[in-house]
């Protein structure tokens, strides 16, 4: 039977808790599989950082990464101090973590497993069954923005990514004692064909009718419109699967109203 090197990173708060069981959830499955688990731990989180890296902007370094980037699999707790900024906790782990291994899919299922009640009144486990596919690494979740409070300003931001790079030269002249703050969202085609096809993928291994495209096209029509046309363009390669487009204040709606 095959052999998984695993990361361990319990990280802060109740990460250590949560991953202390599913490790041991990991190692019952092995036991019936025959699946190996090769766990190695790494201690990072927000005690190294105050006492190795404090004032750095990341909690891992380049070095930590590349010796992550050697296992099979990273099994991560969660981040969350305090005394550790927020930046650093997101854009320097989470985020960072994300792009560097190009982590482009985000799967998060919701089902309602039997003998469990629901939050929702008179829903049965065959009511709510989604599997929820979300972009990770581009539209506005790429971590580019800035503030700035002076009179004028020219800015560079780079965005380097698996698929490509691109800089944005921005100027800024404001009124004097005035702020501003702003975030860059981007998509690329080949960043949504890839998710979109592994959404039709997944509903033609699970035998399922519909790929759902949610958007906000109404609005943010630049990278929504691409969005949408690149849905059309891989839903023409699966005739047995509906596409349907909702707007995703819709979406948030029927979830609550009708999830099945």
């Amino acid at each position: 039977m095959a052999t998984y090197s695993v990361a361990l990173i319990p990280g802060d708060g109740i990460g250590p808790e949560v991953l202390r069981e599913g490790k041991k959830v990991m190692d019952a499955v092995a036991q019936v599989t025959g699946i190996t688990w090769k766990w190695t731990e790494y201690p990072y989180g927000a005690e190294p950082w105050l006492k190795h890296r404090k004032g750095l902007p990341t909690l891992f370094s380049e070095e930590d990464m590349a010796g992550l980037g050697k296992h099979d699999a990273v099994y991560f707790g969660a981040v969350g101090d305090p005394r550790v900024p927020e930046s650093v906790e997101q854009a320097g782990a989470l985020l960072w973590m994300r792009f560097y291994f190009d982590q482009y899919i985000n799967l998060r299922p919701a089902k309602l497993l039997r003998g469990v009640t629901s939050p929702l009144a008179n829903k049965k486990p065959h009511d709510i069954n989604i599997l929820v596919v979300r972009e990770n690494s581009e539209d506005f979740y790429i971590g580019l923005g800035a503030r700035h409070s002076g009179r004028q300003s020219k800015q560079t931001l780079d965005l380097k990514r698996a698929l490509y790079r691109a800089r944005f030269n921005v100027d800024i002249d404001l009124d004097p004692g005035d702020e501003l703050a702003y975030q860059i969202g981007a998509m690329t085609a080949k960043g949504a064909e890839r998710v979109l096809r592994y959404g039709f993928e997944l509903a033609k291994k699970k035998k399922l009718t519909r790929v759902t495209a949610v958007h906000k096209a109404n609005v943010l029509t630049k990278i929504y419109g691409l969005w949408l046309e690149v849905a059309e363009r891989v839903a023409k390669e699966y005739p047995g699967i509906e596409l349907e487009q909702t707007i995703v204040d819709a979406t948030a709606m029927w979830l609550v109203r009708r999830p099945e």
